[in-house]
């Protein structure tokens, strides 16, 4: 990143906000029929492999990756249904102004047309508007902000545009000759964002993620007549939207869909339970997901069908929703209605659990994939505990577990649930293979029949049919699963605690460096040249995921920093300062993404040549022949040293360095010596150092040797 600007950063007009629609308006070929039925999990019970592994699938990379700012101008777009935070896709991107130190940016979110924007947030920091963000219209960032209102200026605007069909040109985006009044995105959510640089605030391209409240859909009123297009989280109306639709979904025609069991479904989804003691009630089918269009239709299918535990069986030419839930039978089968003899099968360990644990999307935890099992947890004090144990029990000892993936669920509770009637299904349920006659014929995936056969003891005895087949004889091939209304009656969980989203760390945030040290000293190179450093230490960041630190210096008095190393290691060094100059040092810790802490500073004044040369030490003087003497020290270790001044007083205590005479100078730095004429009294020597400064104190040493004349002479030494 440059200093004043993200000119470093960006490339202008990386993408045309026109190419995207090329893409977009193109999406997923329609499939064919859907076969007879698309069936959620459950469907698989008898085929599945023992102890499958469903936990490092797509479903976790995906949606860590819907939280990142991708940049394409070939990209398809999500479809939110819901609310969901979600970082878009950047389609253009241009820098300008002075120093290129204004930053444009648009970034698609979602298929259109969205409800609402309810957060934004600029590299995981909640941005505070002068307003609420509503379609069309700019906002600054308020002054109460102190992350992106400094210096009295907002360094962010924003323009959300909803993605209505036929939404007007970006205003913001247009004071770019590259953006003009035909780039509307019509049909596309999107955010037009203008930065203004501060280095304080940005180290590079802004990372933007938004909570969006998502697309609007059509629901249903109880004589089916279409509402105008709302908000809404019911799973059947998301669905419905999305078989529909004929630029994301399956494009099916309204005449193909029996639209009395949609509405009939939805109504099952707004069902109210109570979580736990005393909570709030919630909607026990609600669904809060991001859609990848670039994946196959009935895959979307799939994962919309398990927010609800659905059927979509195609009876009689309509697509069809069935949700498993209580019920009563549809048909009654006996001994009369069964052709030929039929196959009856219990659970065994290969297609039941004792534990089953079921992915989901948390808001709780910054919309990072967690976790929730049934029976909750090992916890001897929990009743759960004794319900695991039995199982485990009557299973041998071993542990049978089931994981399962539902992108759709964003409440803890609601995968409880899930997770609990995945696991007493599977245990409780008979599978039954029987041929029907033709009274079989208008059954469809989903219904609930009963079954009564002397020879097994069955009396009325519910099943629900998984998957049946046609014969040419006009008979019907069922495949039955034993149903039971207990296994879908709420049943109250135990209340959540609050856990830190620190719990599951995030790639996007990322704490700072503990602390910063500060010291200088001067350095001789090779060729004799002495020059002060400033030395800095870094006390290392908390954070495990540490890719490496930048540090950045200035004088304090100047406006803008600069970057002067970035590495692994702790320890920098900032050359050539100025002696007694104060400097400002900062640093911040980078991970893998790029993603940036906050700076940790401190401030330091540069000691340097200006320093005082310490004292010298170890003076002491000999005889050397008959009338000369030899004066002797330790050198001073300071590096910028021009002399040592040696001077001589005529006494032999009480000697001190004003009342004595100047009589030599030492100009070499290591010098520890000097011959002299001999004579009584006391000699007295500092050290100089090119300002000029002397040692605080000097080093006195006196001598009385009879028969010498007293006098003084000045003497001057050099190399």
């Amino acid at each position: 990143m440059g200093l004043k600007s993200f000119a470093r950063s960006v490339v202008k007009a990386v993408v045309s906000p026109v190419k995207i629609l090329t893409k977009v308006f193109k999406m997923n070929p329609k499939l064919a029929i859907l076969a007879v039925a698309a069936t959620w999990l459950f469907g698989s019970l008898l085929s599945r492999k023992e102890n499958p592994d469903f936990g490092n699938t797509e479903f976790d990379n995906f949606e860590q990756g819907i939280l990142l700012n991708k940049q394409s101008n070939d990209a398809s777009l999500p479809v939110v249904y819901g609310e969901r935070l979600i970082g878009g896709t950047r389609i253009f991107i241009e820098t300008t102004g002075t120093d290129n130190n204004f930053l444009y940016i648009a970034l698609v979110l979602s298929e259109g047309e969205i409800n609402a924007i309810s957060e934004v947030r600029v590299d995981d920091r909640v941005v505070t508007f002068n307003g609420s963000l509503t379609d069309n219209t700019q906002r600054t960032v308020a002054s109460s902000d102190s992350n992106f209102y400094k210096d009295g200026v907002s360094h962010l605007t924003i323009e959300p545009h909803f993605g209505s069909d036929g939404q007007s040109s970006s205003a913001l985006l247009s004071e770019l000759s590259s953006w003009g009044s035909n780039h509307k995105l019509s049909g596309v959510a999107y955010v037009a964002l203008k930065f203004k640089w501060n280095q304080d605030i940005y180290s590079g391209i802004p990372r933007v993620q938004c909570k969006i409240q998502g697309k609007k859909i059509v629901t249903l009123a109880s004589n089916l007549a279409e509402q105008t297009a709302s908000f809404s989280t019911n799973p059947a109306f998301c669905l419905l939207d999305y078989l529909r639709n004929e630029r994301y979904g399956k494009g099916v025609p309204t005449s193909d869909i029996d639209l009395q069991s949609f509405y009939d479904a939805s109504q099952v989804c707004v069902t109210q339970v109570t979580p736990f003691s005393g909570s709030p009630t919630i909607n026990i089918f609600d669904t809060n997901t991001v859609l990848d269009t670039s994946k196959k239709v009935i895959e979307n299918v799939r994962d919309l069908l398990g927010a609800c535990r659905g059927f979509l069986p195609f009876v009689q030419g309509k697509y069809k929703l069935v949700i498993e839930t209580t019920g009563s039978s549809v048909l009654n089968i006996t001994e009369d209605n069964i052709i030929g003899g039929f196959n009856l099968a219990s659970p065994d360990k290969n297609n039941k659990y004792n534990r089953v644990i079921v992915s989901y999307v948390n808001p709780d935890r910054n919309y990072q994939v967690d976790q929730a099992q049934f029976p909750p947890i090992d916890d001897s004090s929990l009743p759960s505990a004794d319900q695991h144990a039995t199982m485990k029990s009557v299973d041998g000892g071993f542990l049978l577990e089931g994981r399962f993936d539902f992108p759709t669920i964003t409440n803890t509770y609601q995968a409880e649930e899930m997770a609990e009637i995945i696991l007493r299904r599977s245990r409780e349920a008979i599978a039954l293979d029987i041929t029907v006659d033709f009274n079989a014929y208008e059954l469809a995936i989903g219904d609930i029949v009963a079954v009564t056969h002397t020879s097994v003891g069955f009396t009325a005895k519910l099943f629900r049919v998984m998957n049946l087949t046609f014969n040419e004889d006009f008979t019907v091939k069922l495949l039955l699963i034993e149903h039971q209304d207990s296994h879908y009656t709420y049943a109250t969980k135990q209340q959540v605690a609050s856990t830190p989203t620190t719990n599951l760390p995030s790639p996007f945030t990322i704490q700072p460096p503990a602390g910063i040290t500060l010291s200088d000293e001067m350095i001789e190179y090779a060729d004799g040249v002495v020059l002060t450093r400033l030395n800095i230490l870094i006390t290392a960041s908390p954070d495990s995921f540490v890719q490496y630190y930048q540090v950045e210096a200035k004088k304090t008095s100047e406006a803008n920093f600069k970057i002067i190393s970035s590495g692994t290691e702790l320890r920098h060094e900032f050359l050539n300062v100025v002696d007694g100059e104060n400097y400002t040092v900062r640093a911040k810790a980078i991970n893998a993404f790029g993603v940036s802490s906050t700076f940790t500073s401190a401030t330091h004044t540069v000691v340097g040549a200006t320093d005082t040369p310490a004292d010298v030490t170890d003076l002491s003087v000999s005889l050397v022949g008959s009338n000369q003497m030899e004066l002797s020290w330790s050198p001073v270790a300071d590096l910028d040293i021009s002399w040592y001044e040696v001077r001589f007083q005529n006494v032999l205590s009480g000697a001190t360095w004003n009342e004595s005479s100047p009589l030599a100078k030492v100009v070499r730095r290591k010098s520890n010596s000097l011959v002299v004429n001999a004579q009584i009294g006391s000699f007295c020597i500092k050290a100089v150092d090119k300002l000029g400064n002397s040692s605080s104190n000097a080093s006195i040493v006196s001598t009385n040797i009879s028969g010498l004349q007293n006098f003084v002479q000045t003497q001057t030494f050099s190399e």
